[in-house]
């Protein structure tokens, strides 16, 4: 596919970077690997992360820790541990190739049994891990030497957090499962506690970070999660690297209904990322088979971003065969574009 910069995209408004940076591993020769830091959940943050290693590089993972829904909030309830399924998918995306079993298994999930359906391998596999060794952090470390992992997933926080907010009928909502299917559009999400702490090591990535990519996915239960553990929007908003967001090519039908990716971008600025976003990437045009819930570069829309100082680049963004998600290929060529400008 051919993915071209929008008009208006100036390669000089980039921050300019201190070394010489490369992707891969030291060369010896001053050099060092190009360090992007990933910021996100749910189904995209995994395809932002496997478009990075197709480009050599390593990625670290800041990843969403408010899920209740599903295996991961059975887990919660049942067991009293954070939630491991956004960690998990992460780990399997950054599996090494010679680990490709394990990462299947981690992603295997069972379709009968009474007490063990529904429920997907790897988080059973953190579940027993974490009371095995005593902590998540210390499962999490496990898997990664397990997998040979071929970068970084970092947890946003090891607090025990729930997700709240209230939908555009001022309707008060509990629960991330919850505000993920509400039928009306969520206009504000807050943590509980609110006042929780980061993960220092995702601290430290975000602060070394050349490029952070604030990843695709659901908006107010995947995303902005991140940015409610106060740390990590400082952390964001403080670091001199390059911010680039990668806007949904579809809304979800009731959490970000009728959006467009000025909107998005306003919920950004709204959760402790005001004006910090350098470049978003959006796609060209109305993916095939997103219907009424497609979300794309409109001329309103680059105007808009435009007038805010946001630096914007296009392309065809959606899966053909899944129009409502990004296609890995696509994410892989325009984060080259930006790898290499």
């Amino acid at each position: 596919m051919s993915i071209e910069p929008a008009p208006g995209f100036d390669r000089g408004s980039i921050p300019p970077r201190p070394i010489p940076l490369t992707p891969g591993t030291d060369t010896g020769d001053g050099r060092r690997p190009l360090r992007l830091v990933a910021v996100g959940g749910g189904t995209g943050l995994p395809l932002v992360l496997r478009a990075a290693r197709r480009l050599g590089l390593r990625p670290s993972a800041v990843v969403t820790m408010a899920d209740d829904g599903g295996s991961s909030g059975r887990l919660r309830r049942e067991l009293g541990i954070v939630p491991p399924g956004d960690v998990r998918n992460c780990l399997a995306a950054l599996a090494a190739p010679e680990q490709e079993l394990w990462a299947e298994l981690l992603g295997y999930r069972f379709e009968a049994g009474e007490g063990i359906t529904g429920h997907a391998l790897g988080n059973l596999i953190l579940a027993a891990l974490t009371e095995a060794r005593g902590s998540f952090q210390q499962a999490v470390a496990l898997l990664t030497r397990q997998l040979d992992l071929q970068g970084e997933v970092l947890p946003s926080t090891y607090a025990d957090v729930t997700l709240r907010g209230f939908d555009r009928s001022g309707e008060e909502i509990y629960g991330q499962d919850s505000l993920r299917r509400n039928p009306v559009a969520i206009a504000d999400v807050k943590l509980t506690p609110e006042d929780v702490p980061a993960n220092p090591r995702a601290i430290e990535a975000l602060c070394e970070a050349d490029i952070i990519v604030i990843a695709p996915g659901s908006l107010y239960t995947s995303i902005i999660p991140n940015l409610l553990v106060p740390d990590i929007a400082a952390a964001i908003r403080g670091s001199k690297a390059q911010v680039v967001y990668f806007c949904n090519v579809a809304n979800m039908l009731g959490e970000t209904a009728g959006f467009m990716p000025p909107d998005y971008l306003d919920a950004l600025d709204n959760h402790g990322l005001s004006g910090r976003v350098d470049l978003a990437v959006l796609s060209a045009s109305a993916p095939t088979g997103a219907d009424e819930r497609a979300v794309w570069a409109t001329p309103e829309a680059m105007d808009a971003l435009r007038a805010r100082g946001v630096n914007v680049m296009t392309g065809q963004m959606a899966d053909t065969a899944h129009p409502l998600r990004h296609s890995v290929e696509a994410l892989t060529d325009i984060l080259a574009e930006i790898v290499s400008g």
